[in-house]
């Protein structure tokens, strides 16, 4: 560029930028090719870190096709779910049931007396005893009022952590009443209080009676009861109204007591949505690949273009691979639905879908083999429970494999990162240089004015010599 000591073809006429520009095009070209090849590998960097992003993606819809339990996905249908809700996992069986619920499980509370300014409330030691377990807890009715007097009482119960949670309810103005509730449901939870020596703070309360009984039980403690399928001799007694070992598999909330019809079936409509998710997935792979590694021509032009990965074998190695996983067989599968595309998972029709190897997902056709060849389906796909690696277990293995720390697409954008930092090293060196040829060539045209300055004002002088001796002369 030109500096502030240049001088740009004052005295020679010359466009000296225009001249140092066109030198300096000549000798950049060395770095436009470097620039070229940072960026070719770059769209090739690109290009792997998208194809490892849809590759992660159809691995995620794979798991969910050889996955045991994200396989057999289930459907639970409750009659009444104002009464009952439930959901399932795949251990749980197919199958209906019929729960009367006789009784829901509750937890023990017990209240004081009606607390007003007129009672006494005193401190001392309380026991409670839950299942076994007692805590002793001093309490100290701080407060100017009872009011506030037993909300300190309620607090440090709290705070003692003895099993159950104590609560104040004002109901009316300056009377109150506190309640001892048993954190935990059922009859095992059923608390048992006792004031301590001499100490009277629960019978002062009007919790206890003078001989040491509870006094107000506000709610007794129960515990769920369910008769399975009419037999009442035998219920199911459990102390919670969440349940996860009634049934196999699953897991029962009780909301109201009462009959109720509890269905497993089979979730088909999701089974289908994972496989479509599996074929969209796997032709956004396809598509991603077809993209890349081409070669077209355009004919009006005469040019071609190439794919960012056009020629690479590990592209091409991918391609096979995957295609390959779609023919495969598994030991022990009914002929009948030994292949994906005798279950609705095929190549696409017509001569351009064959072309693009991309798949088509015939969901009817799947849904009548899934419902008369479940097992086999599940045995095929690698979702059997004896864990036979079935053909999208193969898949995942491989996708896994390609994706993972040390897997192929790692390694080629890695490889590629190093090159382009190499590429950066050498661009930033010849930029140096050039600015120093740059400065370099100003720096001779500058010189060459000068030069062109100093003979043209010596000729200037000679001339002016010339014509005074020349005007002597004539006298």
């Amino acid at each position: 560029m030109a500096g502030s000591l240049s001088i740009t073809g004052i005295i020679s006429g010359f466009d000296t930028d225009a001249m140092v520009k066109a030198i300096m095009n000549q000798e950049r070209l060395p770095l436009t090719k470097l620039e070229s090849q940072k960026n070719t590998l770059k769209e090739r960097s690109d290009a792997w870190r998208e194809l490892n992003s849809r590759l992660y993606k159809l691995k995620d819809a794979v798991y969910n096709l050889q996955s045991f339990m994200a396989f057999r996905a289930q459907k639970v249908t409750v009659s009444d779910e104002k009464k009952l809700t439930a959901t399932a996992t795949a251990e749980a069986l197919l199958s209906t049931y019929q729960l009367n619920i006789k009784s829901l499980a509750k937890a023990h509370s017990v209240a004081s007396n009606l607390i007003d300014e007129t009672t006494t409330l005193s401190g001392g030691t309380i026991r409670i005893t839950i299942n076994g377990e007692s805590k002793e807890i001093t309490i100290n009715p701080e407060g100017d009022t009872n009011g506030e007097r037993l909300n300190a009482i309620a607090r440090q119960i709290n705070q003692a952590q003895a099993g159950v949670t104590a609560s104040v309810v004002k109901l009316a103005e300056g009377e109150y009443k506190l309640y001892l509730t048993s954190k935990e449901t059922g009859v095992a939870n059923q608390i048992s209080l006792a004031d301590v020596g001499a100490d009277r703070v629960l019978k002062d309360l009007g919790v206890l009676t003078e001989g040491g009984d509870i006094a107000h039980e506000a709610q007794a403690a129960t515990d769920a009861i369910i008769e399975v399928n009419g037999d009442t001799a035998n219920p199911a007694v459990r102390s919670g109204n969440q349940i996860t070992d009634l049934i196999p598999g699953m897991t029962i909330t009780l909301k109201e007591e009462g009959t109720v019809t509890l269905g497993v079936a089979l979730d088909q409509d999701k089974i289908v949505q994972n496989v479509k998710a599996f074929v969209d997935a796997y032709n956004a792979v396809i598509d991603y690949i077809n993209q890349h590694k081409t070669f077209s021509y355009n004919e009006t032009t005469k040019t071609g273009s190439k794919g960012a990965l056009f020629g690479d074998s590990a592209l091409l190695s991918i391609e096979t691979q995957l295609k390959g996983f779609l023919f495969q067989t598994v030991e022990g599968v009914d002929k009948s639905v030994g292949l994906l595309s005798l279950i609705g998972i095929k190549g696409a029709s017509g001569v351009e879908g064959a072309k693009s190897g991309r798949l088509e997902f015939d969901q009817e056709l799947f849904k009548a083999k899934l419902e008369s060849n479940f097992d086999d389906i599940a045995r095929l796909f690698g979702a059997a429970s004896d864990g036979t690696k079935g053909i999208f277990t193969r898949m995942h293995d491989a996708l896994f494999d390609w994706t993972g720390t040390g897997g192929i697409l790692k390694t080629k954008t890695d490889s590629l990162q190093k090159q382009m930092s190499v590429l950066d090293e050498q661009m930033t060196a010849m930029e140096d240089r050039l600015a120093k040829r740059e400065e370099y060539y100003y720096a001779k045209f500058t010189a060459m004015e000068k030069a062109l300055a100093t003979v043209q004002s010596q000729a200037a002088w000679l001339s002016a010599q010339l014509t005074a001796i020349s005007s002597n002369w004539k006298r």
